[in-house]
């Protein structure tokens, strides 16, 4: 069967450049109808906290560690929105066509990725993460894709048990950056073909095959964001989490 091979080198690569593109223009910029992650967890954060919010760049901001009650329930809901816009076929699908000129992944899973990158970067950003720097979002990247923490922490050298840090992260040279990228390209490529294998066979039922798409993506939202979260605040599980 197709998917069982190993990818092609080049399609690999094409996916690791196509997948770090998207990770920048979904958290720095937004996509379409998608807000950037950013501007998105700064929303929510600001009808949470009412009228004691200050934004990023006001000196009287207080740090994540300050504010955790509040961070932790604006994560809780971004998850929540997220795994619902994940769950609507129609909005995943319609923003698909954005975002997959140029390569061969199929639109629901592209806009699934956007949706899943946007909510990882957020929750990056609200737990004092610099989304900004092409480091941060690559560690985010991989966690939105559904690679465990594990894979992560190996990817930047870091042994399990040590807390993954910025400046730590930001000390690996580009050309090992564009290594990872590529790593990232080939769980990719590997994965969402037999991910969907189920979705395939109820296409010839339209409506069966819109539910099975609908729940796949909706769980699949709902343990990578808890496990975005759980790797970013440091407490990295023992066991493979996300497949």
């Amino acid at each position: 069967m197709a998917d069982e091979k190993t990818p092609d080198g080049g399609a690999v690569e094409k996916a690791g450049r196509w997948l770090a593109d998207l990770a920048e223009k979904v958290m720095v910029n937004g996509i379409g109808p998608v807000t950037a992650s950013t501007t998105w967890a700064e929303d929510r954060l600001a009808r949470r906290q009412g009228a004691g919010y200050r934004a990023p760049d006001d000196d009287e901001r207080r740090a994540p560690e300050d504010m955790k009650d509040d961070i932790d329930a604006v994560v809780a809901r971004l998850i929540k929105e997220s795994v619902a816009a994940a769950g609507t076929q129609g909005f995943v699908t319609g923003l698909g066509g954005l975002i997959t000129a140029g390569v061969t992944i199929p639109a629901n899973v592209a806009a699934s990725l956007a949706i899943n990158l946007r909510m990882a970067g957020s929750i990056a950003h609200l737990r004092g993460w610099d989304i900004r720097d092409p480091h941060v979002r690559t560690v985010v990247m991989m966690l939105a894709i559904g690679m465990s923490a594990q894979n992560v922490l190996a990817a930047f050298g870091v042994k399990v048990g040590q807390k993954l840090g910025e400046q730590m992260i930001k000390k690996i040279p580009m050309a090992v950056l564009h290594a990872i990228n590529k790593k990232a390209g080939f769980h990719l490529v590997a994965k969402y073909g037999s991910k969907r294998a189920a979705i395939t066979l109820a296409k010839g039922v339209p409506i069966l095959g819109g539910i099975v798409g609908g729940a796949v993506d909706a769980g699949a939202t709902a343990v990578i964001g808890r496990a975005t979260d759980r790797a970013l605040r440091g407490d990295f599980p023992r066991t493979e989490e996300a497949k």
